[in-house]
């Protein structure tokens, strides 16, 4: 049971510098983590009839398939569809006015959407209304200014826990932003790439001491675009949004803890676990993009916020409180 509780608390205790939740008001990412749905469930297996010479017609059952052909080569037809360029849709560049803005399909930059403002952050003559996110993905800015996030991990069972700083270095990633027409943005982290860390030492008093390191990590948005931002248009037309975030940004964790040293192997084992599909969330903090689209800063602030927390089956309380840094991308 001891071996058990605090093999737990190892790869629990490091999975908390990856995965981070709260909503403001202290809120753990247990709470306010989205839920996923299970894979579409298989169909049964078909069943075809096919002869040669005389077509046949067989009768199956409403799960099978009944296929019949004939010794004539049969072709198949795919239909493709053509994409229509971010605003351009179906509407001719005439003095009409599909979307009724009050500006003509001609002059309109976004045609089938209404937009009065025009708004182009990124200068592509396509407006913010119908064009594609833009997206950033290259690390911009070294640690400790930039691309550095900080935290506290500690576990505990009653009395008996340990505590050390966890920093997360960002590598690059896929960070999206959308902009509309009236001020509002919306970022979605889509994937952020985290280098291995240093050695990190956890010294639980008197039972074990443990160094490990976190490797291959790599944190997803399972939900695009739900965390939203204000912007006003005279800061959007000097090219440099930014505002606070409205909610929490969940995210789901994978990586590996691997354990180089223990004290005691019969409590905690050397070795690599997997850290697979962990839930969790980045807190509130504030989103800037800037020349024209080129750069966005995700900026955290909290020190008193848990992140993430869990319970394992053991017993053992497992949190990362406080989230500080800024995270910086480019095009």
């Amino acid at each position: 049971m001891l071996s058990r509780l605090h093999t737990s608390l190892l790869s629990s205790l490091i999975l908390a510098g990856a995965a981070c939740g709260d909503n403001g008001n202290n809120t753990s990412a247990t709470e306010s983590t989205s839920s996923t749905t299970d894979a579409a469930t298989a169909t049964e297996p078909t069943t075809s009839t096919t002869t040669s010479g005389t077509p046949t017609t067989s009768t199956t059952s409403p799960d099978e398939t009944t296929t019949t052909s004939t010794e004539e080569p049969t072709t198949s037809t795919t239909s493709t569809t053509t994409g229509v360029t971010p605003g351009d849709c179906a509407a001719p560049a005439d003095d009409a006015d599909e979307d009724g803005d009050s500006i003509a399909n001609k002059d309109d930059n976004c045609r089938c959407d209404a937009n009065p403002n025009q708004l182009d952050f990124d200068g592509n003559s396509v407006g913010n209304v119908c064009d594609a996110p833009l997206v950033f993905s290259i690390a911009d800015g070294a640690p400790p200014e930039f691309n550095k996030l900080d935290s506290e991990a500690s576990a505990s069972m009653g009395p008996i826990g340990c505590q050390f700083p966890v920093s997360l270095i960002g590598t690059g990633g896929d960070v999206e932003v959308m902009l509309d027409d009236e001020g509002t943005g919306k970022v979605y982290a889509a994937t952020v790439n985290i280098a291995d860390t240093p050695q990190l030492e956890c010294n639980i008093l008197a039972i074990v001491n443990v160094k490990l390191v976190i490797k291959n990590l790599v944190i997803t948005g399972p939900d695009a675009f739900t965390v939203g931002f204000p912007f006003t248009v005279a800061d959007h037309n000097s090219g440099t949004v930014t505002g606070m975030m409205d909610m929490i940004h969940n995210i789901v964790v994978n990586g590996v803890i691997d354990v180089q040293e223990s004290s005691n192997e019969q409590l905690a084992m050397t070795g690599e676990s997997p850290l697979e599909d962990v839930p969790g969330s980045f807190p509130v903090g504030t989103v800037t993009v800037v020349n024209d689209g080129g750069q966005v800063t995700l900026d955290f602030d909290n020190d008193n916020h848990v992140v993430f927390m869990q319970t394992t089956m053991g017993g053992l309380e497992v949190k990362l409180t406080g989230l500080t840094g800024k995270l910086r991308l480019r095009q």
